[in-house]
């Protein structure tokens, strides 16, 4: 990191994380073209999960290179007057995998509607029966996050 003063300690980076409310992954095929898609996410221990259609460049993508990033920014703030920014951000570096088991799927999914609908746990437990076999779940292990902030 080349601004020191700007960086968060290690419990500042998985804050920022745990309480995002998208991000971006950050893919490349095995060509190394680029390919950023925003997503919701959500984290459980060292893994960061993500829900999917079964088909697409992104999947593509993890297929031919496991390896990926992804940002998340949880403030940002135009600070005109001063021409600078006033922000928090991650970012984290890891491999992805496809979740095959059942009942992992079935977790990440489930943890993924109580993040984002926390007051519909009985549909959101019967869309995730309705669908668990057509949603790709996809799982970061988390190698390596920094974090940062300005003003």
């Amino acid at each position: 990191m080349r601004r020191k003063t700007a960086q968060l300690s290690d419990c500042e980076a998985w804050e920022i994380l745990q309480t995002g409310v998208w991000g971006t992954l950050a893919t490349a095929d095995s060509g190394g073209q680029p390919y950023a898609v925003p997503m919701n996410y959500v984290v459980i221990k060292n893994m960061l999960y993500l829900h999917s259609a079964q088909e697409g460049h992104k999947l593509d993508n993890l297929r031919e290179n496991p390896l990926v990033s992804f940002s998340v920014v949880t403030k940002a703030e135009v600070l005109a007057d001063t021409f600078d920014m006033a922000y928090r951000s991650v970012i984290l570096f890891g491999t992805a995998r496809f979740v095959e088991e059942k009942t992992e799927k079935q977790n990440a999914l489930q943890m993924l509607m109580e993040k984002y609908s926390p007051d519909s746990h009985d549909a959101a437990s019967e869309h995730i029966c309705r669908n668990i076999d057509r949603t790709a779940v996809i799982a970061i292990e988390i190698q390596h996050i920094t974090a940062k902030a300005g003003n």
